[in-house]
C-alpha cells in the first residue's frame, strides 16, 4: 500500500465513502484504489493524465456502458502471471482476458493507447479454438475425442441391449448400470446372469449389470483413450505455456491498461454525478464552492441547506475557528478529501479546485492504539507526521484538547509558530483564542444565523469567512439548546463569571 495516506486519514476524510458509488469494475481498478497505487506524484503525470481524461469525458454514456460490460468480464491474471499458467483453468482465464481485452481495444483504442495483443490471441486460438470459451485442440486430440465418442456410443448401445433383456425377463427397465429392485426380481436377474448383487438390503437388492466380454472391452478402450487424451492435453499445455512465457511482459502492460480504463470510467461517472471540475496545479490550495459529498447527501436527506466551501491558502498554517457545530471538522474533511481525489486523478466536486502535489497527506489522529491515552496517541501521530520528508498536507482537528487546556493551548500555539514558514500546508481547527490571534491565515466557520431555531443544524451559516479572528463563546447556550438541564448550565455560567 502507498504511504501517501494512512488508515486514520482515509477514515477521517471519508474518501472510501465518497468513491463507493463509483467503484471500478475490475479487480485491477479496485486494487489500485484500495492500495492508492494510482497516486500522481509529478506535474508530468498530472498533465498526461488530464490530457487523456478530457477525451474520456467526451465519450457517450452508451459507449461507457458498453465498456463497463466488457470490463466486468475481464478476470484477474495476477496469480497466473506470478506463478505461471499450469492448469487448464489458468488458460481459460487467460483466454477470457485476451478475448475481452481485444473487444475493449476495438472500441476504445482511440481514447486510450492500448497494447496490441493479436499475436497472443493467435497462439491461444491455435491451441484452444476461436471464441471466448476454451477447447484444447490438436489433430491427435481431435482424433482421440472422435474415437472416444464412437466407443461411448457403442457401449451405450450394448448397455441398452442388456436393459432390453432385463425388461423382457422381469418387466422392469433399469435406468442405469446400477439399480434397486425387490429381492424376488433380483434373484431372477442374478440367476439369469444379467446382474450381480452390490448390496443386499433384505427385501430390496441393489444390483449392477454384469459386464459382458463386449462391454468389458469397450470400457477398457474408453479408459485407454482417456489416458491418451490426458497425456496429449498435458503435452499441449506445456507447449502453449512455453509460448505464453514470451508474452508475460505484454500481459502486464495489458493489466495496467485495464486498470487505467477502469479507473477512468469510474472518474467519468463521478464527474457527471457530482457536477465536478477538472482540478489544476498551483502553489496555493484553492477551492471555489467545494462540496463535501457525505455532508451534502445528509443535508439533502434531512432538508437542510448546504453551504459550499471556498478558500485559498498558501504554505504554512491555516487556522479554522468557530463555535461548536460550526462546520470546522467538515471543512477539514473537505480539504483532505479534495486533495486525495486530486492526486488519485479524480475530478473534484467544486466549481474550481487547484492544489500543489503532496508527497503525504496525514490526519493527526488520537488513534486506537492500546496502552496510550488520547493525548499520547495524538502526540505520537503528530511526531510521525512531522518526521515524513517531503511536502505534506497536515490536518489537525482541535489539537491539544485531550490534555489540560493551558498546556494544550500552549502546544497548539507552538505548532502554529513552528510551522508558520513551512513548505507544508497545515490546517488546524481550534477554540483556543491565542492560537487564533497568533495565526496569519484564519478562516471563521459557523456564523450564527438564527439562535432561536429549534434544530441546531439550522442555527448556523456554515460558509467560511477569511480573516475573522473571533472565538465565539456559545458553548453553554448550545449545551442548553441540546437538552442539558438549565441548572447545570447556570452553574457553568457562574464558573465562567457570566452571572
Amino acid at each position: 500500500m502507498s504511504d501517501f495516506v494512512d488508515g486514520p486519514t482515509r477514515s477521517f476524510t471519508m474518501i472510501d465513502e465518497i468513491l463507493g458509488p463509483f467503484l471500478p469494475k475490475t479487480v485491477y481498478g479496485r486494487r489500485a484504489l484500495e492500495d492508492f497505487s494510482c497516486i500522481m506524484n509529478s506535474e508530468e503525470q498530472f498533465s498526461s493524465h488530464w490530457n487523456r481524461l478530457r477525451r474520456v469525458l467526451k465519450l457517450s454514456n452508451e459507449l461507457v456502458l458498453s465498456l463497463e460490460k466488457i470490463l466486468e468480464r475481464i478476470p484477474d491474471l495476477s496469480h497466473q502471471l506470478e506463478s505461471g499458467f499450469l492448469e487448464i483453468s489458468d488458460f481459460a482465464k487467460l483466454k477470457r482476458f485476451v478475448f475481452n481485452f481485444l473487444s475493449l481495444r476495438r472500441i476504445a483504442d482511440q481514447t486510450w493507447d492500448l497494447p496490441e495483443i493479436n499475436g497472443l490471441w493467435k497462439v491461444l486460438s491455435h491451441y484452444f479454438g476461436d471464441g471466448e470459451t476454451l477447447q484444447l485442440q490438436s489433430e491427435r486430440l481431435v482424433a482421440l475425442r472422435k474415437a472416444h465418442l464412437e466407443t461411448s456410443k457403442k457401449l451405450k448401445m450394448e448397455l441398452n441391449r442388456l436393459c432390453d433383456e432385463i425388461q423382457t425377463l422381469v418387466g422392469l427397465r433399469p435406468r442405469g448400470e446400477e439399480f434397486t429392485v425387490s429381492a424376488q426380481v433380483g434373484e431372477k436377474l442374478v440367476e439369469s446372469r444379467l446382474a450381480q448383487i452390490v448390496k443386499d438390503y433384505g427385501e430390496r437388492w441393489h444390483l449392477r449389470l454384469v459386464d459382458t466380454e463386449w462391454t468389458t472391452s469397450l470400457k477398457n478402450d474408453l479408459e485407454r483413450l482417456e489416458e491418451e487424451m490426458e497425456l496429449e492435453a498435458s503435452k499441449l499445455l506445456k507447449d502453449v505455456s512455453r509460448k505464453i512465457a514470451d508474452f508475460v511482459d505484454l500481459l502486464i502492460l495489458c493489466e495496467r491498461a485495464v486498470e487505467t480504463v477502469d479507473l477512468d470510467l469510474s472518474r467519468y461517472r463521478m464527474y457527471f454525478e457530482y457536477g465536478c471540475c477538472e482540478p489544476t496545479l498551483s502553489q496555493n490550495l484553492r477551492m471555489i464552492k467545494g462540496r463535501f459529498v457525505p455532508t451534502l447527501n445528509y443535508c439533502r436527506k434531512n432538508g437542510y441547506e448546504y453551504y459550499p466551501i471556498s478558500l485559498e491558502t498558501g504554505p504554512g498554517v491555516t487556522v479554522l475557528c468557530g463555535p461548536n457545530m460550526g462546520g470546522k471538522t467538515t471543512a477539514l474533511r473537505t480539504i483532505g478529501s479534495f486533495v486525495l481525489l486530486f492526486q488519485l486523478g479524480y475530478p473534484v466536486p467544486a466549481e474550481e479546485f487547484s492544489s500543489p502535489i503532496f508527497k503525504f497527506v496525514r490526519f493527526v489522529s488520537r488513534g486506537e492504539e492500546m496502552g496510550f491515552s488520547s493525548f499520547a496517541k495524538e502526540i505520537r501521530s503528530l511526531v510521525q507526521a512531522l518526521q515524513l520528508e517531503g511536502r505534506k498536507l497536515l490536518l489537525l482537528d482541535e489539537f491539544g484538547t485531550s490534555t489540560n487546556p493551558i498546556e494544550g493551548e500552549a502546544l497548539a500555539l507552538a505548532i502554529v509558530e513552528h510551522l508558520l514558514g513551512s513548505s507544508d500546508h497545515v490546517f488546524l481547527t481550534t477554540h483556543y483564542p491565542r492560537v487564533v490571534m497568533q495565526a496569519k491565515n484564519v478562516y471563521s466557520c459557523g456564523r450564527i444565523k438564527n439562535f432561536e431555531e429549534e434544530d441546531p443544524h439550522k442555527m448556523f451559516d456554515y460558509s467560511l469567512v477569511p480573516n475573522v479572528k473571533q472565538v465565539e463563546r456559545i458553548g453553554l447556550k448550545l449545551a442548553q439548546k441540546l437538552g442539558l438541564p438549565s441548572k447545570i448550565v447556570e452553574k457553568a455560567r457562574k464558573h465562567c463569571g457570566l452571572e
